[in-house]
């Protein structure tokens, strides 16, 4: 049985926040809302990280036509 979690205050904000009813089209615009800004995050912290270690689109596209599947000799056949 997993031990109960304490809420942190971000989690209790949104609670009380949101202790009223919301419709479906103001649920799906709220997880829309949230959704962007934690990608806006994501893209910012990447920028951070391609500038920090000097990436470029050159490295990028290198890194995604790099095969890094395991080739598998002896693969049985049925």
């Amino acid at each position: 049985m997993k031990a109960a979690t304490k809420l942190n205050s971000m989690q209790q904000f949104m609670i009380q926040l949101f202790d009223r009813p919301v419709n479906p089209k103001q649920e799906a615009d709220i997880k829309q809302l949230l959704a962007s800004y934690f990608a806006e995050q994501v893209d910012k912290e990447m920028d951070e990280l391609w500038e920090v270690r000097g990436m470029s689109q050159t490295d990028l596209d290198k890194a995604l036509n790099t095969h890094k599947r395991t080739k598998y000799e002896n693969a049985i056949s049925h």
